[in-house]
């Protein structure tokens, strides 16, 4: 459900002076002390990045309330979410290559306190003033083992659409927007049933020739079975800042 936060408390948020929306359900604020800050009105994570202090990842700042409506307040980004950016098509290379290492340095970090984030994807990774990524919006993040099936279709790996999650989950996740960085288009494409389908039954589609030096990380990456993939964020990091490509 979307709430308009602007209209529960005439423009503030607890002490935050609301000034423009981001995207639904997130606002362009000002913090009491000054400075710019984002509000997301939703409730808490069940666990709160707030002690994930990594610079690969959005900071949880507060938590503060709307009326009777809970949000969280995140340190402000100001540059464009990815999806901005593949809007235009394939991404260079080196650019993917950098932007996914980062994803991977943010994720071992999480991975780390025993937290997998569970919802990997474009719109939650924002481009800062100095062209680094950072991973936002733990809203979904479980402790490994068993959760709810939850996530974005074409990014859920297979345990995760039976409802396990663990890190190997995120690198899937990961795996597929690398793919869609090289490629312009995510490998699995089409109706919720349709990608489940193809999650779980087909290999992806190959990349295009010139970027098939990045076939056996996409390969391993989307592997149907966790076994199969890496292990670790920074096992995948190593292997993808190691591939040589044109």
């Amino acid at each position: 459900m979307q709430i308009n936060i602007g209209s529960v408390l005439h423009g503030r948020a607890g002490g935050y002076l609301l000034r423009r929306m981001l995207a639904p359900g997130v606002w362009l604020a000002d913090a009491p002390c000054g400075g710019a800050v984002a509000l997301k009105l939703a409730p808490p994570p069940a666990f709160p990045p707030a002690g994930l202090l990594h610079p690969r990842i959005v900071a949880v700042l507060d938590v503060a309330a709307a009326g009777s409506v809970p949000c969280f307040v995140m340190e402000y980004v100001g540059g464009p979410a990815l999806p901005a950016l593949l809007g235009a098509g394939p991404l260079p290379p080196a650019r993917s290559v950098a932007w996914i290492a980062q994803l991977l340095e943010g994720l071992a970090c999480a991975h780390a306190q025993g937290v997998v984030h569970r919802d990997v994807k474009p719109s939650n990774l924002l481009i800062d003033a100095g062209g680094s990524l950072k991973l936002s919006d733990f809203g979904l993040a479980s402790r490994p083992g068993l959760a709810s099936a939850h996530g974005t279709p074409g990014y859920m790996a297979p345990e995760q659409m039976r409802g396990q999650a663990d890190c190997r989950s995120d690198l899937f996740a990961a795996t597929v927007v690398l793919y869609q960085m090289l490629a312009g288009r995510r490998p699995y494409q089409g109706t919720p049933f349709q990608l489940m389908q193809q999650v779980l039954l087909e290999p992806p589609p190959p990349l295009p020739p010139p970027l098939a030096a990045f076939e056996p990380l996409i390969a391993r990456g989307l592997a149907k079975t966790p076994s199969g993939r890496y292990q670790h964020a920074s096992e995948f990091r190593d292997a993808l800042l190691a591939t040589t490509y044109a």
